[in-house]
């Protein structure tokens, strides 16, 4: 288009330096190139946008609204409805419902500008969106939407939910405690090689682009808690080191803090909203294998008068407990752990732990486990490792015949993980469910540990 643009000046240049001293037989009142007429795209955008929000799409393509320096290419018209409707409903929509008209329309950007392609910089990064002074908000790589590329859809929505932050605290400013959590902001460096992501995380940033100034800090970290959610924030955070973890959770809490003090919005309730909205888009959402591999959750709490807790379970787990009581004396609890050694380096080793409610009983049965985890086939083969020193241990070890049952029942099977809202509704993200993988019978499930 520049290159077209540029050649077309200049020819022009020179026949008007060449007839110069004659009139030009042109009639200016035809040379108008404006012969668009409004279509079925214009009527969905005035019926979803603009009458309802009062934001003006624009799409056709202006070179002039647009960095000159930039090759861009225009948005292909098929391409609108679809990226729009996802982020109608997965922007606009969870703040309508969750904060209300009053909120949101004298804050949303009167304009939204779309761009086919992104914006390529000279610093090797791209421009995926930008707010211009809180009145516009430009969306790039619209042409490469598809609501079946999950990543590509939640790295649209995330850019325009980070612009909207962007808003939010250009209307109220964040407080400057909030740059002394992480202060290693390094503005336009941010794209150099040193900071890798593993880096920013070691720092307690949610991404690259965060350590750019607090402000992109703060919209980076309310993007992924709302579009890649909290199930990845947390395998983030519980994956960080010590420090950064605490550093992400207090940004976390702050973020929680700034939209109920300043906006009285519960950001949690808006965050569930946008969850929905996302997984009802994709018709997908994250499986309990990724997130137990991810590093989501640091364990389980089972527990043989759970609800709906199979049969099978529950006889192995009393079977258990009859035999310590007969050997021992003591009366084994009705509930028991299953922890990760260390969730932030390892997904594999696990600690079982058993406790008894014996007055004169101090200690616990403790079996070192590992678990082979397979995301991909939402797998996973738990068996007995060594054990490990300590008391608790030495009590496993020496009783290891008493836990026999209950210990075969978790460990004798190829497990299937799962959600188990068929069985307890509401339950996804809390309860975490086992079943045979050769039968899909149902074998046990657990409260997840965050």
């Amino acid at each position: 288009m520049r290159k077209i643009f540029m050649y077309t000046l200049v020819l022009s240049t020179a026949l008007a330096s060449c007839k110069k001293e004659k009139a030009l037989n042109v009639d200016l009142t035809k040379t108008n190139p404006v012969t668009y007429i409004p279509g079925s795209v214009d009527t969905w955008l005035n019926n979803n946008y603009l009458n309802p929000y009062n934001i003006e799409v624009l799409y056709r393509f202006d070179r002039f609204q647009a960095p000159i320096d930039k090759e861009l290419t225009p948005v292909r018209e098929d391409q609108i409805q679809p990226a729009l409707e996802a982020v109608r409903d997965v922007w606009i929509k969870p703040y309508m419902e969750i904060a209300g008209a009053g909120f949101f329309k004298p804050l949303v950007p009167k304009q939204i500008a779309l761009v086919g392609s992104a914006q390529h910089n000279m610093d090797g990064t791209i421009t995926l969106g930008t707010a211009e002074a809180g009145r516009r908000v430009n969306l790039f790589t619209i042409n490469d939407y598809d609501k079946n590329n999950v990543p590509a859809v939640e790295l649209m929505l995330h850019t325009i939910h980070h612009e909207f932050v962007h808003i939010l605290h250009q209307t109220i400013p964040i407080s400057p405690d909030y740059e002394k959590i992480s202060p290693e902001y390094v503005g336009a460096s941010w794209v150099s090689f040193a900071n890798t992501l593993a880096n920013a995380k070691a720092l307690g940033y949610i991404t690259r682009y965060a350590r750019n100034n607090k402000n992109e800090d703060f919209a980076e970290t309310v993007a992924t808690l709302l579009v890649e959610g909290q199930e990845f924030f947390d395998a983030f955070a519980n994956t960080a080191p010590a420090d950064a973890e605490a550093k992400l959770r207090k940004k976390e809490q702050y973020v929680v803090d700034y939209y109920k003090i300043n906006y009285g919005l519960d950001f949690r309730a808006l965050q569930a909203k946008v969850k929905i909205a996302k997984e009802a888009l994709t018709g997908t959402s994250r499986s309990f294998a990724l997130n137990l591999s991810a590093g989501v959750y640091k364990g389980f709490s089972f527990n043989r008068n759970a609800v709906s807790e199979p049969a099978a379970f529950v006889t192995a787990f009393d079977a258990s407990r009859t035999a310590l009581f007969t050997r021992t004396g003591i009366t084994l609890g009705s509930a028991f752990n299953l922890d990760f050694v260390n969730v932030k380096t390892n997904r594999v080793d696990m600690v079982l732990k058993f406790t008894g409610t014996s007055a004169t009983f101090n200690g616990g049965f403790w079996y070192n486990i590992t678990a082979n985890i397979s995301p991909g086939n939402g797998l996973v083969q738990f068996a007995i490792a060594p054990a490990g020193t300590g008391q608790e241990y030495a009590n496993g070890t020496a009783l290891q015949a008493q836990f026999k049952p209950i210990l075969d029942h978790l460990t004798a099977s190829t497990l299937k993980l799962d959600w188990i809202e068929g069985v307890i509704p509401n339950s996804k993200g809390v309860l975490g469910g086992f079943s045979v993988a050769v039968n899909n019978q149902f074998w046990f499930y657990g409260t997840l540990k965050k």
